[in-house]
């Protein structure tokens, strides 16, 4: 979890729908909910160590007549939010890389089709790494533990040690904007949440692998649960640092480029790009991971026959077992949805919506399948929250259903078609087409994920 690049990317939204108070008390809304599902998530995996993750858990929580159905439609929930963070990693890293030239030039490049343009070949050029295989991705993993750590630390130093004033503190906790248009200021500061909520994923990717890893019953809950704290308190770290640097609030309100504004007023334009530099190395090697990771998901559901062209989609390199054909398709896929923001310049945070949404709506799948089926009757693993199991598992699909709704909201109002917030309609055209497929194809040939079941 890049807690750095991650918060920043949806800074300037975020400033827009409550302000410097919206940023740290949104921050302090989303974590304990957060961590309530990170808790349940590792009393799961405790007692289901088991390749595939959420996708697995669905089919292993549910009774034998619905096992199936759970766990794929969980199967496409995931995968459509993975995909998600992939465009948006990307898209991210592509505006890092504009903002960089823009901060150092007097010609603004600001045409759509450019960041386009750029933004495809940022995920041709990390699909293309990722066909080196899991040993290139742990390498990869090892410089990005010390890159992102050595980039907080500098950053959150840096930043308020040159800022040229610190706003107070009664303005930091307290000063709320709203240029949303909507009237109701607590809608707003729900809107608001999205940039939390998209920091704070990530943290179940360890499951794909669990199967390989000694002891995964111990190790993989206490994984989950040391990732989800450190982010918590990385966050608070930025969030301060962050807030009490800011000099003009009003001009990054207005700005196209908030964060990059934020760094050249904070320090000097050297500087700034130097920082945007940091962002954009940890921005690139998540894409690398995630890529990969939806990448496995997507092999996985064509394995167990979930998705159309399974037997392409299955298929593996005969040199060093690499899912060519999956890994290929799904940068298709990613190219094709990016290109309907050549009309809209805020589509992309639909997108964004998706992949927290999504991802969130696949971690809650799991612990309703609990409550509904195996209440009582789930294995205990080392990892066990007693008493507390059920009610946190409670709290936890209402979390996340409450934060589904919220996502799919347009972040500005009045909405017109180029400012909607496509998000609803996105994930209702992939769930309800994996719906009609379970009924043409899954209900007849589905038994679950072929792993798990055996």
């Amino acid at each position: 979890m890049a807690i750095l690049p991650s918060w920043l990317v949806g800074f300037g939204g975020s400033i827009n729908a409550g302000g410097p108070s919206s940023l740290f008390w949104g921050w302090v809304t989303v974590v304990p909910f957060v961590f309530c599902v990170s808790l349940c998530m590792s009393e799961i995996i405790s007692a289901y160590p088991v390749a595939g993750g959420v996708y697995s858990w669905s089919y292993l929580l549910s009774s034998k007549e619905w096992g199936p159905f759970m766990s794929w439609i969980n199967g496409y929930s995931y995968l459509i939010g993975l995909i998600a963070v992939d465009i948006t990693l990307a898209w991210t890293s592509a505006q890092f890389i504009f903002y960089m030239a823009n901060i150092m030039n007097i010609n603004q490049i600001e045409q759509q089709g450019a960041y386009v343009g750029l933004y495809i070949g940022i995920i041709i050029l990390g699909s293309l790494y990722t066909t080196l295989g899991v040993k290139f991705s742990a390498y990869l993993n090892k410089f990005m533990v010390v890159w992102a750590a050595i980039g907080t630390i500098i950053v959150v130093c840096v930043c308020p040690a040159m800022a040229p004033t610190h706003p107070t503190a009664k303005w930091v906790f307290t000063e709320f904007k709203n240029n949303t248009g909507y009237d109701n200021n607590g809608l707003v500061f729900l809107l608001g949440l999205l940039q939390a909520g998209w920091a704070m994923i990530g943290y179940e990717c360890g499951a794909q692998i669990v199967e390989g890893t000694k002891r995964a019953d111990v190790t993989a809950p206490r994984g989950i649960v040391i990732c989800v704290l450190s982010a918590i308190f990385q966050g608070f770290i930025l969030i301060i640092s962050v807030l009490f640097s800011i000099q003009d609030v009003q001009e990054l309100l207005e700005s196209s480029m908030p964060v990059a504004t934020y760094f050249v007023r904070a320090t000097n334009t050297p500087i700034a790009v130097f920082f945007l530099v940091i962002l954009l190395v940890t921005s690139l090697g998540s894409l690398c991971n995630s890529l990969l990771a939806s990448a496995q998901i997507l092999w996985a559901m064509a394995r167990d026959g979930c998705v159309p062209f399974s037997k392409h989609l299955y298929k593996l390199s005969d040199k060093n077992r690499i899912p060519y054909n999956a890994l290929f398709w799904q940068a298709i896929i990613c190219i094709i949805i990016i290109l309907p923001s050549l009309g809209s310049t805020v589509y992309w945070s639909a997108i964004m919506s998706v992949a927290v949404a999504a991802v969130n709506v696949s971690y809650g799948i799991p612990f309703l399948c609990r409550l509904i089926w195996s209440r009582h009757t789930m294995k205990k693993g080392p990892f066990d929250l007693g008493r507390l199991s059920i009610p946190l598992n409670i709290i936890s699909v209402c979390w996340v259903t409450f934060f589904g709704i919220i996502l799919c909201f347009p972040s500005v109002n009045p909405v017109a078609p180029n400012t909607m917030n496509w998000a609803s309609a996105m994930i209702g055209g992939v769930m309800g087409f994996s719906i009609l497929f379970w009924f043409l194809v899954g209900r007849k040939r589905y038994t679950g994920p072929i792993h798990t079941a055996e």
